[in-house]
């Protein structure tokens, strides 16, 4: 037997929302005539030459004031708290009403915001695949979605977030384009995954290559001072000094006291015009060279 399910009905509540004083309280006393008579008491006594026959009313009166005062606060007590409970009572009612409302208006915003939640995730999922779908088309494979920064909302229609996609995607592939055409292109696609900015990886790699060639320039330098040391002589520390430069051993000539001349044989490494400068250099010294 099945069983019988409740249909929720939602409750309505179409008025405005109020509150006011229906009237105001009338409190019926005698309170002004005994303040009337008590101020003209207390004046009197201000005033009055005690005697013996004044001295048993005086104590009579101070009796009847004493009684009066009880009575007044009495009073003032007992009405104030039964004027207050309507007060009272409504405070404690709007209170909990309050507190009510904000329960239900937590309720209702937690299933909004859940809805709304689950609807931005499905659609950032179709955005993901789409993406995925897209650079392996376009054979990139080191890119990730995250660094495409797409913001998924739900006003956004799906065309327009693929079409985000699509022009991030769409840059990594003309700068990949013109990195193939850099002579450098394997340096340079290294430094541009650090970052992915083409301009930025080819001037790093441009930088560099120029510092590697300033030093090749330093170490060329190096050899033609060697060479034109001392009366264009090749002595022991040149030789070491060149082996230095050249980062190898180098063929060292037999020591021969009676023979000045030596035989150093090496290779040099330079520009056109650098091989042009050294072979001008060897001719003006008088060098025998082959």
């Amino acid at each position: 037997m099945e069983e019988n399910k409740l249909e929720l009905v939602k409750p309505e509540f179409n008025g405005e929302i109020q509150a006011k004083i229906k009237s105001v309280g009338e409190i019926e006393s005698n309170m002004k005539e005994v303040k009337g008579y008590v101020k003209e008491l207390n004046n009197y006594y201000k005033n009055i030459n005690f005697t013996e026959e004044t001295m048993k009313e005086a104590k009579d009166e101070k009796a009847k004031v004493n009684k009066f005062k009880i009575q007044v606060a009495d009073y003032r007590k007992n009405i104030v708290a039964e004027y207050n409970k309507p007060i009272k009572t409504f405070e404690e009612t709007a209170r909990e009403t309050e507190k009510l409302l904000t329960e239900t208006y937590n309720t209702i915003n937690k299933q909004v915001v859940s809805y709304e939640d689950e609807q931005k995730r499905k659609k950032e999922q179709q955005i993901k695949d789409y993406f995925e779908e897209y650079k392996t088309a376009n054979d990139i494979d080191f890119i990730t979605y995250e660094q495409a920064n797409i913001n998924i909302t739900l006003n956004a229609s799906l065309k327009s977030l693929k079409e985000q996609a699509k022009i991030f995607v769409d840059k990594i592939a003309d700068d990949l384009r013109l990195i193939e055409t850099q002579e450098c292109k394997e340096e340079i696609l290294v430094e541009y995954k650090q970052n992915l900015n083409v301009s930025r990886a080819i001037q790093e790699v441009a930088n560099r290559h120029k510092l590697l060639e300033e030093e090749k320039r330093k170490q060329e330098e190096k050899v033609v001072t060697i060479v034109s040391n001392e009366n264009h002589e090749i002595t022991k520390e040149s030789h070491e000094q060149l082996e230095q430069v050249f980062n190898k051993p180098l063929e060292r000539p037999e020591e021969q006291k009676q023979e000045p001349i030596l035989t150093l044989k090496f290779t040099v490494r330079g520009s056109r015009e650098k091989l042009k400068e050294l072979k001008n250099f060897l001719i003006q010294g008088g060098y025998d060279y082959e």
